[in-house]
């Protein structure tokens, strides 16, 4: 299971500065205030499923805009839903949507999975601009994460691992 905190979705406008606009203990003040809600429903779901079942964060962890949440909340939100019940995190763009802005490289959100990755102990996921198995091979030669997420080349070919 995946949860889905990014693209303007519920969860990612409580991380984002942009759309939490609260003044209660969910609002934009801190990390911590704007991922808690993201703690409270992986932990009730964690509950339902057990230990067991395999569970998934995917963050916006920037908006790259100014206001929005930044590479350094990205890590500190990580670091925070790390002991959460969460197993993975996939990292993308946040309000902007799945796009880094002046970027189109293979791996393009590797600013965000670099630093996650040092800083926490579960896997990380990187997204963005691949679309051939070498590429996805070297981002993980080079340490950028631990799985390669590939869905645009996928769906245009869905013979695209045959060449690996």
């Amino acid at each position: 299971m995946e949860f889905h905190s990014a693209h303007g979705y519920l969860l990612n406008q409580f991380f984002s500065p942009l759309a939490n606009q609260r003044t209660d203990a969910y609002g934009p003040q801190s990390v911590e205030n704007r991922i808690r809600f993201h703690g409270e429903v992986i932990q009730a779901v964690r509950q339902a499923v057990g230990e067991d079942y395999p569970i998934a964060l995917r963050l916006g962890g920037c908006d790259y805009a100014a206001g929005g949440s930044t590479v350094e909340d990205c890590v500190e939100a990580c670091r925070l839903l790390e002991h959460s019940g969460v197993d993975l995190f996939h990292l993308t763009g946040g309000m902007n949507g799945f796009i880094h802005p002046g970027h189109g490289e293979p791996g393009y959100f590797r600013d965000l999975s670099v630093p996650v990755k040092q800083a926490v102990h579960l896997p990380v996921l990187l997204t963005g601009g691949v679309t051939t198995p070498a590429q996805a091979e070297a981002l993980l030669e080079e340490g950028c994460a631990d799985l390669i997420g590939v869905g645009r080349a996928i769906f245009k070919n869905p013979h695209w691992a045959d060449s690996l």
